[in-house]
């Protein structure tokens, strides 16, 4: 059996200890021990990490690249683009201590992600194979807009060996103090947040205008139409040539295989340049409602401002359509045949070969980049046919019809 307790010691024993906080007794603990490690009564010794080096610190030359970003190819932010260029190549090659490496540069891509900016992805490869020892940069914002792939880059170029660093200009920060490891993360948080409001601050700017019937909808890939200098849709003559064959002969019975097998056989090319024809892009020509002069907008959506990746809109957004919103290539009547037919799934049964196009006195117009408005002669044409061409031009300009043209 136990020995019985004494009961008086021991309650005597926990009253006293009541009486002294544990406040007081940790700061005794912590005085004796330091009295202890002071005396030499305790020892211990300090492990210090293996020091990462950054090569810009120590190096007589160090190599040096610069990345410059804008979001989009507008003419405003052209100007942008082109003085981050400038102004870190003027600041590189200038630092006698500096060893260029590259410009790297993404003109035109959203900083919300890394996938699409090759410049980005080529710079940090070239880092990872130690070609680059400091990277300069104008803002975090320009580095990128998303937190997750800011940090984790930032992350992989300090675990290089040697490691380097980035120099964000604007905001002062080189990533090679480990106490603006915070300070970036915030920023990055907060340039994040600026391109999610920046997004929905556009998107609810371009649905108004849709709404408003007011919208410029690209016409870079739609064969038959262009956009003049102000904005206006215009027809493309040569181009409506290939837009009404493409009709009628669907009319006549070919199957969009066939007219996409005719029209590379006769050398033409697709709405992208490309040699061959598919038959979806037939089907989407005999399909689309801008022909006749409508146009359905956000027929698609991006589904969040990171991904920008763009969805088919199935009843998800609201539509908005415009009628005789443009000049139409295709009359309504054989619109809504072609409609009706498509809709039946009685075509290509077609018993006759496909005719070709005729060859025509027909040119191209340059749509877009810094030859817009100038037109493709052919280099089959003879010397005749160039001549009578631009009497025909000069005709047209005296006549004040097209100002905006150009030879």
């Amino acid at each position: 059996m136990a020995k019985k307790l004494d009961a008086e010691r021991i309650e005597q024993a926990r009253h006293k200890n009541e009486g002294t906080s544990r406040r007081e007794l940790e700061k005794k603990l912590i005085k004796e021990t330091i009295a202890q490690n002071r005396s030499g009564e305790r020892k211990g010794r300090v492990i210090m990490p293996e020091r990462k080096e950054y090569v810009f610190q120590e190096a007589a030359k160090v190599r040096v690249a610069a990345y410059c970003r804008v979001s989009t190819q507008e003419d405003a932010q052209a100007g942008s683009f082109e003085m981050q260029v400038q102004h870190f190549t003027s600041e590189i090659e200038n630092n006698p201590n500096y060893e260029m490496v590259k410009i790297y540069t993404d003109e035109g891509i959203s900083g919300t992600s890394v996938d699409k900016r090759k410049g980005f992805q080529e710079m940090i490869e070239d880092a990872k194979a130690g070609k680059i020892d400091l990277i300069l940069t104008k803002s975090i914002s320009r580095f990128g807009r998303n937190i997750v792939d800011i940090l984790t880059t930032l992350r992989e170029l300090s675990d290089l060996n040697p490691p380097v660093a980035v120099n964000f200009e604007s905001e002062g920060i080189f990533t090679s103090d480990g106490k603006n490891k915070l300070v970036i993360s915030i920023l990055s948080a907060l340039a994040e947040l600026e391109s999610q409001q920046k997004s929905i601050a556009i998107k609810e700017g371009i649905r108004y205008r849709m709404q408003e019937g007011l919208y410029k909808f690209s016409v870079k890939n739609t064969i038959g139409y262009y956009r003049d200098y102000s904005g206006r849709v215009k027809i493309e003559p040569a181009e409506a040539e290939i837009v009404h064959y493409i009709y009628d002969t669907f009319l006549e019975g070919a199957s969009p295989q066939e007219i996409a097998d005719s029209l590379t056989q006769q050398g033409i090319r697709s709405p992208k340049g490309m040699e061959r024809w598919g038959q979806s892009t037939i089907r989407s020509i005999l399909r689309n409602e801008k022909y006749v002069g409508d146009v359905l907008y956000q027929k698609t959506y991006s589904k969040d401002y990171l991904s920008h990746k763009t969805v088919k809109n199935k009843d998800i957004l609201p539509q908005w359509f415009w009628e005789n919103n443009h000049p139409a290539i295709i009359d309504r009547e054989k619109w809504n045949r072609v409609q009706e037919l498509i809709a039946s799934g009685k075509f290509g049964k077609r018993s006759t070969p496909i005719e070709a196009m005729k060859k025509k006195f027909t040119v191209a117009k340059v749509k877009s980049g810094v030859l817009r408005g100038y037109f493709l002669l052919d280099m089959e044409w003879t010397k005749d046919e160039r001549e009578q061409f631009l009497n025909i031009i000069n005709t047209i300009n005296e006549m004040g019809e097209m100002p905006e043209e150009r030879m």
